[in-house]
C-alpha cells in the first residue's frame, strides 16, 4: 500500500486575523510547532513517508520556505487559481495512483491511523473517517446506511440523520473519482461536490473513529488546541504585571502586560504591549 498521502494546506484562517494575515492556516503554530508538523508527525508514526502539498500560489515563497527548512519528503503541487479542495485532484485524476489517501492540512486529528490503514485493505470503495459530534448542526451530517454513505446532510437541524461528521481523512479509489468525473465542475468541493455524487452512487463507505478532532479555524478552537492540558498557555519572554488575571487565553512571545490587566478567551499577539487596567474578553489582541 501506498506510504504517500495528499495533505490539502491552500485554506487561510480568515477568521483568526490578524493573527493569521499573510499566513496559510497549516503554517499557523500550536505550542510554537506549526500545524503540518503537527500533523505529519503524526501521519509519520503511521507509516507515512513522502507527502504531497496541494497548496494555493498565493503562499509559494512560505512552503517553499518551509520545504526548504525542513528534512521530511516534501512534494509541493501549488494551483494557479482557486479549485475549492477537490479542485485540482479531479483536474488531475488520471495522473494519481489507483488509490490514495488524502487529508485536509489544516486539522488536528486524534485517530488510530494504522487501525484505519489496516480496515482499508479490504474494502473496495472510497471510504471517509467520520466522529460523532454532541451538536452537528455546524456541520455537514454523513447519512448512513450501516457503513455505506448515502447522502450528505448540510447542517441538519436535529439529530435525524444522526450526527457522524467527517474527520477530513480519506481514502480515495481513482476508479470512483473516475465515475463521476464528468457531472463535476471545477471549481470542485469534497464536501459539497465529489462526496455527495459518490454517496448518491453509493461508492462511498464510512469508517467510524473513536477519536478527536480540532479546526482551529476560530479563536476558541486556536485557544482549545493550546490549552487541552493547562487553563493558558504563555510564551517565553512574556512579562506579567502585578495583579494579572488570565483565563483560558493564548499569550505569545515577547508581550509585556501591564498591572491589573484581566484577559479571557483571547489570543495575544507577539510583541503586544497592553497597558495598565485593561479587560480583554473574546479577542484577538495586537
Amino acid at each position: 500500500m501506498s506510504k504517500t498521502i495528499y495533505l490539502l494546506v491552500g485554506g487561510e484562517a480568515t477568521r483568526l486575523k490578524p493573527l493569521s494575515e499573510g499566513i496559510p492556516k497549516a503554517l499557523l503554530t500550536v505550542k510554537d510547532t506549526s500545524i503540518i508538523d503537527l500533523i505529519i508527525d503524526n501521519l509519520e508514526q503511521a507509516g507515512f513517508e513522502k507527502f504531497k502539498l496541494l497548496c494555493s500560489i498565493k503562499h509559494k515563497e512560505q512552503w517553499e520556505q518551509y520545504q526548504n527548512q525542513t528534512t521530511r519528503s516534501i512534494e509541493l503541487l501549488f494551483e494557479t487559481e482557486k479549485l475549492d479542495t477537490a479542485g485540482y485532484i479531479v483536474q488531475n485524476i488520471d495522473a494519481f495512483e489507483e488509490t490514495f489517501f488524502c487529508m485536509n492540512g489544516d486539522l488536528l486529528l486524534d485517530m488510530d491511523f494504522e487501525t484505519f490503514i489496516s480496515y482499508i485493505e479490504n474494502v473496495s470503495n472510497s471510504t471517509i473517517c467520520s466522529v460523532q459530534v454532541d451538536n452537528p448542526s455546524r456541520f455537514g451530517v454523513l447519512h448512513l446506511d450501516n457503513d455505506k454513505v448515502v447522502n450528505f446532510i448540510e447542517k441538519p437541524d436535529d439529530l435525524k440523520y444522526g450526527n457522524n461528521i467527517s474527520m477530513g481523512f480519506y481514502y480515495i479509489y481513482k476508479k470512483d473519482i473516475l465515475k463521476i468525473k464528468e457531472y463535476l465542475n471545477i471549481p470542485a468541493s469534497f464536501e459539497k461536490d465529489v462526496f455527495p455524487s459518490l454517496a448518491q452512487n453509493l461508492l462511498l463507505d464510512c469508517y467510524k473513529v473513536d477519536g478527536n478532532m480540532i479546526d482551529v479555524g476560530t479563536r476558541e478552537s486556536y485557544i482549545k488546541a493550546h490549552t487541552d492540558i493547562n487553563d493558558n498557555w504563555i510564551a517565553e519572554n512574556v512579562t506579567l504585571g502585578l495583579n494579572t488575571e488570565i483565563e483560558n487565553s493564548v499569550v505569545f512571545e515577547n508581550s509585556q502586560i501591564g498591572n491589573d490587566v484581566k484577559i479571557s478567551n483571547a489570543i495575544i499577539l507577539k510583541d503586544s504591549v497592553i497597558p495598565d487596567g485593561t479587560i480583554i474578553t473574546k479577542e484577538i489582541y495586537k
